[in-house]
C-alpha cells in the first residue's frame, strides 16, 4: 500500500509539473524558439512519402514545436528500437505496431498516457473504440492508434475486362479460374509475393492467417499458449497458397517489390496487400483498378489486420513539457488522418472518417467498412517472433510444395517452441 501511495504521489507531482509546464509554454517558446520532438519513422514502403507530407505540414503550421524525423529501415526497426529503449536513447515519439506493444509495456518501457491526456482534455472519445482499446494493457493506455491497415484485394479492371471477367472472385476456386483467364491474355494472374527479399514473405502469413479465420478457426489457442492451425483449416489454407504457384498463376519466388511493381505497371490481374499500397497504385498513370475487402476465399469474410500506434518512451516522463509537446504532435497527426488515408490507411478518429475529405477518397470508405470483419494478431508478446518465423516456414512450404500435413506439423512444433520461451 505504501508503494502504491508513493507512486500515486509521484504521478500527481509529475502531472502538476506537466500542467505548469504547459501553462508556461508561450514564454518558453518566445525565449528559446521552437522546441523539437524527435521520432523514428518505419514507413519506408509506398506510404513513406505520405507520412513525410504530414510532418512537413505540421512543421509549416507550428512555430512553437517542430518535429524531426529519422527513417529507419523496417527490417532493422524493432532491433534498433528495442536496443534504444533499453539504453534510454530512443526518440521522443516512437511508432509501434499494436501487436508489438506487448514486447515493451510489461518491461515498463512505454509511458502510460492516461493522466497526461486527461489533464489536456484530449478528445479520446473521438477515437474508434476497437483500435484505441487495443492500445490498453491492464486498463492503462500506452499508445494512440494512428491507423488500421487490413489485408485487402486489388484487381486490375482493364485486365478483368480483357479476360472477359465481369465480377470479382468471391471464392478460391473463382480466384484461380479468373487468374488463369488473365494469364491467357499474357499477363500475370495473381501478383502475390512468396519469397524473402527486402521484406519477408509476410503476405503468405497474412493470407494463411486470414484463411484460418475464414473457416472458423484460430491461429493460436484461446489462451495463446499453443499453435492451433495443424488441422483441416490449416491444410486448406496452405493448399490454397501452394495452388496459386502450382496452378501457374503466381510465379514461384516472386518478391514483394516485384509483386507491387508488376501490379502497378498494369501487368497483373490480382494483388494481395495491405491498404497502404492504395496510394502507390493511385499514382500510377493508366492503371485502372479497384480495391476491395479480402473476399472470404475459404468461407466467411475475415482478414488479417494491423495497426500503427504512436507511443512515448517511459524515460521521457522526466521532462513534462516534452511529454506534452509529444502528445500535441500525436493528437495533431491522428486528427489529420485524412492525409495519412491518402496512403490507403484507415484513420482511427471518428471525425476524420466522417469528414468530407475522407469520404471523397475513392476505395477508402468501402474497405473502411470492412474493418468489422478484420482480425488482429493474437495478444501475446511472442507474436513478433511468430510472425517472422511462420513467414519463413510458409515460404519454404510453398517453394518446395511440401506435403501440407508435414509442413503444418513442423510449423506447429516451431511455433510452440517459440511460445514456450515467453
Amino acid at each position: 500500500m505504501k508503494t502504491k501511495k508513493l507512486l500515486a504521489m509521484l504521478l500527481a507531482a509529475s502531472l502538476a509539473t506537466f500542467s505548469v509546464g504547459a501553462q508556461a509554454q508561450p514564454e518558453t517558446a518566445a525565449a528559446k524558439g521552437p522546441r523539437v520532438v524527435t521520432f523514428w519513422s518505419l514507413f519506408t514502403g509506398g506510404d513513406g512519402e505520405f507520412f513525410d507530407a504530414i510532418i512537413d505540414k505540421f512543421n509549416a503550421t507550428h512555430t512553437d514545436i517542430q518535429m524531426k524525423t529519422d527513417t529507419v529501415k523496417f527490417d532493422n526497426y524493432y532491433t534498433k528500437l528495442t536496443a534504444a529503449l533499453a539504453a534510454g536513447t530512443a526518440p521522443d515519439m516512437v511508432v509501434i505496431h499494436q501487436a508489438n506493444l506487448r514486447n515493451y509495456v510489461p518491461n515498463g518501457q512505454l509511458l502510460a498516457l492516461d493522466g497526461y491526456l486527461s489533464s489536456m482534455n484530449a478528445p479520446l472519445d473521438d477515437f474508434v473504440a476497437a483500435p484505441l482499446n487495443a492500445c490498453k494493457t491492464d486498463g492503462k493506455l500506452y499508445a494512440l492508434p494512428l491507423d488500421v491497415h487490413p489485408l485487402i484485394m486489388y484487381a486490375n479492371t482493364d485486365l478483368m475486362k480483357k479476360a472477359g471477367i465481369t465480377e470479382l472472385p468471391k471464392t478460391m476456386d473463382e480466384l484461380l479460374s479468373d487468374a488463369k483467364a488473365i494469364e491467357a491474355t499474357g499477363n500475370m494472374g495473381i501478383a502475390c509475393d512468396n519469397t524473402t527479399a527486402v521484406y519477408k514473405a509476410y503476405t503468405l502469413t497474412r493470407l494463411f492467417f486470414s484463411m484460418i479465420y475464414q473457416q472458423g478457426g484460430t491461429f493460436l489457442t484461446a489462451d495463446n499458449s499453443k499453435a492451433n492451425f495443424n488441422n483441416e483449416y490449416g491444410i486448406k489454407a496452405l493448399t490454397a497458397l501452394q495452388d496459386m504457384v502450382n496452378e501457374g498463376v503466381t510465379p514461384k519466388g516472386l518478391d514483394y517489390d516485384t509483386s507491387v511493381n508488376t501490379f502497378k505497371l498494369g501487368e497483373a490481374g490480382f494483388h494481395f496487400n495491405g491498404v497502404w499500397a492504395t496510394g502507390t497504385f493511385e499514382s500510377a498513370q493508366d492503371l485502372h483498378f479497384t480495391a476491395v475487402p479480402l473476399p472470404g476465399l475459404l468461407g466467411k469474410p475475415a482478414a488479417w489486420t494491423g495497426s500503427h500506434t504512436l507511443a512515448i518512451p517511459a524515460d521521457k516522463a522526466s521532462d513534462p513539457q516534452l511529454v506534452k509537446d509529444t502528445l500535441d504532435c500525436m493528437l495533431w497527426i491522428t486528427a489529420h488522418g485524412e492525409m495519412w488515408a491518402k496512403a490507403g490507411h484507415i484513420p482511427t478518429r471518428t471525425s476524420v472518417q466522417e469528414s468530407e475529405a475522407f469520404k471523397a477518397m475513392p476505395y477508402r470508405s468501402g474497405y473502411a467498412a470492412a474493418a468489422a470483419s478484420t482480425v488482429a494478431p493474437p495478444d501475446t508478446a511472442a507474436w513478433n517472433e511468430i510472425y517472422g518465423t511462420i513467414s519463413d516456414l510458409l515460404e519454404y512450404a510453398v517453394a518446395n510444395n511440401t506435403d501440407p500435413k508435414t509442413a503444418l506439423a513442423s510449423m506447429e512444433k516451431k511455433i510452440n517452441e517459440i511460445i514456450a520461451t515467453y
